[in-house]
């Protein structure tokens, strides 16, 4: 009969199950979000009950037998012993001999703990299904967007402050969904607005975008006919020096792919096989199919065409792309 395995847990319910369920002698915490595999190894070392510095650690790869004597031996004073190895590479690739190597961890002293840290690890690895046979196994991996919004809504609320939807929205897209970053962000934030709101206009002002950031929400702007958006984002990125010819062929590119959708989906395509046929993401597949509901197949090739008349025009030296931009954005004024 197989033995019973202790399900791979996500952020949500980690923090419970190392609180109020008994603790395990080995733990694997996996993933690239440093922050997560930081704090919720933190809350096991202090479950354990010993000092940070009282832990040994590792980085690379670890013979088990040397964890063996590592873990065999204790600190002057100390009876509990605890190792924490970081990117041991173990959990990508190992031959079934060698974690055979590894079985002792299933018997260790009530004492001891291993705690491994990955970036990577793969579930059908034999050392990964060792240690959700015997231990606990934390799945580190970065948050999608859903998910980091409550974390930073009750990070704002920490702070003294609110945070709207789309200031979320621009910051993981930003930023990135790493959340170390996100709550520092946030945490500076909220000084700029004691007992405020984080909003849209705070954070395009005062953080640190990437320009990919802002130039997914001008394009998605100009094509949604949202002018005053579109001027706000446009005038950020005019600031930031982001060349006027660059923003322009992004928003070139918008239009050809919202063309592209829109003629897929006239043959009755799903969301699904147009991203198939066309390597777009089926998340951006369905916002387009939305933003096509806006305009007839006519008018976004007319779209096209203007783009390409005013970027010549503008190469030419006929007109300002600046101004070029002004033009494409009044068009749905």
């Amino acid at each position: 009969m197989a033995k019973k395995t202790e399900p791979v847990l996500s952020a949500s319910s980690m923090k419970a199950h190392i609180e109020k369920d008994p603790l395990k002698n080995v733990y694997l915490f996996y993933g690239q979000d440093e922050f997560l595999k930081s704090y919720f190894s933190g809350l096991v070392i202090k479950k354990i009950g010993v000092d940070r510095e009282s832990v040994k650690h590792f980085d690379g790869k670890l013979a088990a037998d040397d964890l063996r004597a590592e873990l065999d031996s204790s600190f002057l004073f100390a009876e509990t012993t605890v190792a924490v190895i970081k990117n041991s590479g173990y959990f990508k690739t190992i031959s079934k001999s060698a974690a055979e190597e590894f079985e002792f961890l299933r018997t260790l002293e009530e004492d001891c703990f291993a705690i491994f840290i990955e970036n990577e690890a793969e579930k059908n690895n034999v050392l990964f299904k060792l240690f959700e046979e015997c231990g606990a196994v934390y799945d580190c991996s970065l948050r999608s967007l859903s998910e980091v919004t409550g974390s930073l809504v009750k990070r704002a609320n920490l702070n003294g402050a609110g945070i709207t939807s789309e200031a979320i929205r621009l910051l993981y897209e930003g930023l990135g969904p790493e959340l170390f970053g996100l709550y520092n962000e946030v945490d500076r934030l909220a000084l700029l607005v004691p007992e405020g709101v984080i909003d849209e206009e705070l954070v395009l002002k005062e953080s640190p975008l990437s320009t990919d950031a802002k130039m997914y929400d001008f394009t998605d702007a100009v094509v949604e006919k949202n002018f005053d958006k579109a001027m706000k984002y446009l005038d950020a990125m005019l600031k930031e020096k982001v060349a006027p010819q660059y923003i322009l062929v992004s928003v070139s590119r918008h239009y050809q792919a919202l063309y592209d959708v829109r003629c897929l989906a006239d043959q009755r395509l799903s969301a699904l096989e147009i991203a198939e046929k066309t390597g777009i993401k089926e998340w951006q597949v369905k916002k387009y199919l939305r933003q096509c509901g806006l305009y007839d197949r006519a008018t976004i090739a007319n779209m096209i065409d203007m783009i390409s008349e005013l970027d010549m025009s503008s190469k030419n030296g006929e007109i300002d792309a600046g101004n070029a931009l002004e033009l494409i954005i009044g068009t749905g004024k």
